[in-house]
C-alpha cells in the first residue's frame, strides 16, 4: 500500500476524483494488481482498492494491464498542412496510441529566437497531449545561440543531421559538417543534466554516391532505396559521433538506431565511462526492406531514413533492448501525405504515434522478445528520466501526473485510418496488431476511451522546466 502524506491520515474519509481499479499496474520493476487513486490530475495513492479513498468516478480495468502514459521521445509535427491543424490532429492520434507526452522536433531556417515563439503559442492552444521540444540545428549561427535557446525556451536537446540528405531533398533538411557538430557539443555539455547532442547518423557523401549508382542501374523500389543507404553509412557516422562526443565530453543521444553494431558500440562506450544513449523505432524492430506488403504499396510508404534493414539487424536491436543498451523507443512520427510521384521524389517518413505500442507488444512481448516491464521502461520511464520529465512523467507513483494507458492484450485490429485516427499513411497499413489501448488518461483526464478521442485541442500542456535531477549520474544504465 502506498499513500501520500495527506491520504495516509484521511484514508477512506476523503474523496478523490477518480479510481482506476481492477488493473495490473506495470512498471520497470514488476507487475502488481492494485488500484490507483487520482486527485487534481495527480496520483495520490496506490494499493488495495478496499483501503483507498472513495472516488467520484470509478474506472474498472477488468484485469487489463495499466502502463504509465507513453513518453515518445521522437516526434515530428509539421508538413503540408497548417501547424495548428497538425498539432491537434496528430496529438489526437497520440492519445489513441496511449502516448500522453510527445517530445517534438522543431526546425528553423533562421534563428529560433524569431521563429519559435509563435510555434510555442500554437502548441499551448492546439495540443491534446503534453509536449516538450528538441531543436534541429543546421547552421553555425544557431550553434552560437544554443545557450539562449536553453535559457529562454528551456530547450536543452539539439539534433544534427550528419548526412543523408543531399541538397534539394524532398523535405528540405540540411546536413551539417563536423565543425558545426564539434562547436555545438562544446556548448551543449554546459547546459546541465538533461542536455543532449542528438545525431542522425548517415554519411552524406556516401549516400549521395551510392544513390547515384542505384539510380543509374534503374533501382526504383524500397530494396533499391535501402541499397542506396546501407548499414555501413550509419555505422561510420555513429563511430565518428561517439569520437567527437568523447573529445568534447558531451552526452550523446542517437535516435532511430537501425544497425546491430550500435549495440556493442554503445556498450563499449559506456564501459569507458562515456554517455551514449541509443533509441530505436518500432518500424526497425518489425519491418524489413524486402517486405512484399510494402513493395506492393508502391508509393514510398516504407521509405524512411535511415532505411529499413534485415532480420539480422532486427535481432540485434531486440537484444539491445533486452540488455539495456538501447534505452528508448520513439515513433519517429512524420505526418506526410504520399504524393504518388516517383519513388525517389517521395518524402521519407510515415505516421507512427498510434501504432508504436501495439507494434512493440505484438512483435516484442507476444513473441517473447521483451517483457512488459521492458516496455514500460523504454517507452515511458527512460525517456522521462533522460529529458527531465521524471518523476512527473514516465511512472505511476504517488505525486506523479496521472498519465496512464489501459491495454487489452487480446484485442486485435488491422491498421488503417479508422484505427490510427490519422489521415497520414502508416508503414503498418493493413497489418493486424494485438495489444491496443482501450483507455488513455492524461493528467487525470480521460483523453481516449473505446475508440473515441475525447480531449479538446489546447488541453495539452507545454513543459519547459525540467524536473529536479534525481539520478546524479549521466553515465546511467537502464534499470
Amino acid at each position: 500500500m502506498i499513500f501520500g502524506h495527506h491520504e495516509a491520515r484521511t484514508g477512506r474519509h476523503m474523496q478523490v476524483d477518480k479510481l482506476v481499479a481492477g488493473g495490473r499496474i506495470v512498471s520497470p520493476s514488476g507487475i502488481v494488481d492494485a488500484a490507483i487513486a487520482i486527485a487534481d490530475g495527480r496520483v495520490v495513492a496506490i494499493g488495495d482498492e478496499r483501503a483507498l479513498p472513495e472516488a467520484a468516478e470509478r474506472i474498472d480495468c477488468g484485469g487489463k494491464y495499466v502502463l504509465p502514459g507513453l513518453v515518445d521521445p521522437h516526434v515530428h509535427l509539421g508538413g503540408g498542412r497548417p501547424l495548428a491543424e497538425i498539432f491537434a490532429s496528430e496529438t489526437a492520434s497520440a492519445a489513441r496510441g496511449g502516448v500522453t507526452t510527445v517530445l517534438q522536433y522543431r526546425r528553423s531556417g533562421t534563428s529560433f529566437l524569431d521563429t519559435f515563439p509563435p510555434e510555442l503559442e500554437l502548441a499551448r492552444t492546439r495540443m491534446l497531449v503534453d509536449t516538450q521540444f528538441h531543436f534541429i540545428i543546421s547552421t553555425m549561427e544557431q550553434v552560437y545561440e544554443i545557450p539562449r535557446y536553453a535559457e529562454e525556451f528551456g530547450v536543452t536537446s539539439f539534433k544534427f543531421y550528419m548526412g543523408g540528405y543531399e541538397p534539394g531533398n524532398p523535405i528540405g533538411l540540411v546536413s551539417v559538417n563536423d565543425a558545426v557538430l564539434y562547436a555545438a557539443m562544446e556548448r551543449i555539455r554546459e547546459l546541465g543534466p538533461h542536455a543532449w547532442c542528438m545525431v542522425h547518423c548517415e554519411d552524406d557523401s556516401l549516400v549521395c554516391h551510392l544513390t547515384a549508382q542505384v539510380k543509374a542501374r534503374g533501382g526504383n523500389d524500397l530494396a533499391a532505396y535501402t541499397e542506396s543507404r546501407p548499414d555501413f553509412v550509419e555505422e561510420q557516422d555513429l563511430l565518428r559521433a561517439i569520437w567527437l562526443a568523447d573529445l568534447q565530453e558531451c552526452p550523446l543521444y542517437v535516435p532511430h538506431t537501425t544497425v546491430g553494431m550500435a549495440v556493442d558500440a554503445a556498450a563499449e562506450s559506456r564501459r569507458k565511462g562515456r554517455t551514449v544513449v541509443l533509441e530505436t523505432c518500432p518500424h526497425y524492430l518489425a519491418l524489413t526492406a524486402d517486405d512484399p506488403r510494402l513493395t506492393a504499396h508502391g508509393s514510398g510508404v516504407g521509405k524512411v531514413a535511415p532505411a529499413l534493414r534485415n532480420a539480422e539487424h532486427q535481432a540485434e536491436l531486440w537484444r539491445g533492448l533486452r540488455e539495456g543498451w538501447i534505452a528508448t523507443i520513439g515513433s519517429d512520427h512524420v505526418p506526410i501525405a504520399k504524393s504518388g510521384k516517383g519513388f525517389w521524389e517521395e518524402a521519407p517518413g510515415f505516421a507512427g504515434l498510434a501504432t508504436m505500442l501495439p507494434v512493440v507488444l505484438t512483435e516484442g512481448v507476444l513473441k517473447g522478445r521483451i517483457s512488459l516491464e521492458k516496455v514500460a521502461e523504454t517507452m515511458a520511464y527512460n525517456p522521462a528520466r533522460l529529458f527531465g520529465l521524471y518523476p512527473r512523467k514516465g511512472t505511476l507513483q504517488v505525486g506523479s501526473d496521472a498519465d496512464l494507458v489501459v491495454v487489452d492484450m487480446d484485442h486485435e485490429a488491422t491498421v488503417g485510418p479508422e484505427v490510427t485516427q490519422s489521415e497520414f499513411p502508416s508503414a503498418f497499413e493493413g497489418v493486424p496488431l494485438r495489444g491496443w489501448p482501450t483507455l488513455t488518461m492524461r493528467r487525470g483526464e480521460v483523453v481516449f476511451r473505446d475508440g473515441k478521442v475525447l480531449a479538446e485541442p489546447g488541453s495539452g500542456q507545454v513543459i519547459t522546466k525540467p524536473e529536479p535531477d534525481l539520478t546524479k549520474n549521466r553515465n546511467w544504465h537502464a534499470a
